[in-house]
């Protein structure tokens, strides 16, 4: 089925596989960001307005420490 799609669309069945799992990829990030910007926009309403932004910047800080996973730099 892969190939009689790659034929219609006249393209390599390798190319073509490739355009979609980049098309895929593209349409993943976008929603991401999108989710990433719409949680960002809650956080900030829900931040106190006494609230300083050297505070601001220490809780991200703080918040990416837990979701970010370890990172070793040795090969």
């Amino acid at each position: 089925m892969l190939e009689a799609q790659a034929r219609a669309t006249r393209m390599p069945a390798d190319r073509y596989l490739a355009h979609i799992v980049e098309r895929a990829l593209e349409r993943q990030h976008r929603q991401n960001a999108e989710s990433l910007g719409k949680h960002l926009d809650y956080m900030a309403s829900q931040v106190a307005p006494e609230t300083t932004a050297e505070e601001m910047e220490a809780a991200l800080q703080e918040a990416l420490q837990h979701v970010r996973p370890p990172r070793s730099w040795r090969p």
